[in-house]
């Protein structure tokens, strides 16, 4: 992991524009040389800045990155904070507010290759896209409760892994990247016919 400069610029903040320049550079970086090979210094020497504006902005490597994707997430559209109406259309929704769309993916999955060896990036993963994707699951969840399309609750603690899971190894179990199609799968054939089974299925069929 790049090293945080002792002395550190404290000259203005960036503008709005700069920033956004930069955190797409950076997603571009990772996408053309995977997370692991992204430096700070390359980044600073493609947009002509330095490595202190960089850390002075987001402090180490990780967080730039991880603040990156979830900026992208949000404009391509696909916030946590939304409701279509449907259990299906929501979960569609999750996925793409916490992995982005297919079409932008390639970041996403060389950060999940770097994830068990990079503590920090582990942890801000988890902090800044997880845990607020996993609320999200929760509300959406909650509201399908709400409505009567979530039948079967037991179901509803393993909905996480169900959904997630496929997605996280997909590019190792292929090697290709997850998919629109990948994620409707899951969702119409594995993680709705669970929520939705009709209580008591499970124990009439044994």
């Amino acid at each position: 992991m790049d090293a945080a400069p002792s002395a550190v610029n404290r000259r203005g903040r960036l503008t709005p524009a700069r920033e956004r320049e930069l955190l797409q550079a950076a997603l571009d970086l990772v996408a053309e040389v995977g997370y692991e090979r992204f430096t700070m210094a390359e980044l600073a020497k493609r947009t002509q800045s330095s490595t202190a504006t960089l850390y002075r902005q987001w402090e180490s490597k990780p967080k730039m990155v991880i603040t990156a994707l979830k900026i992208r997430n949000e404009e391509q559209g696909a916030t946590l904070d939304f409701d279509t109406g449907s259990l299906r259309g929501d979960l569609l929704r999750l996925v793409a507010g916490v992995f982005g769309e297919p079409s932008s993916s390639k970041p996403m999955m060389s950060i999940w290759h770097a994830v068990g060896s990079d503590k920090e990036l582990t942890r801000l993963l988890r902090e800044i896209l997880v845990v607020p994707g996993l609320r999200t699951l929760h509300r959406i969840l909650q509201r399908g409760v709400e409505r009567g399309e979530v039948t079967n609750i037991a179901a509803v603690e393993l909905a996480d892994r169900v959904l997630f899971g496929p997605l996280m190894i997909q590019e190792l179990i292929s090697d290709e990247e997850p998919s629109r199609a990948l994620t409707e799968s899951v969702i119409d054939h594995v993680l709705l016919p669970a929520l939705t089974a009709p209580v008591g299925a499970a124990d009439a069929s044994s």
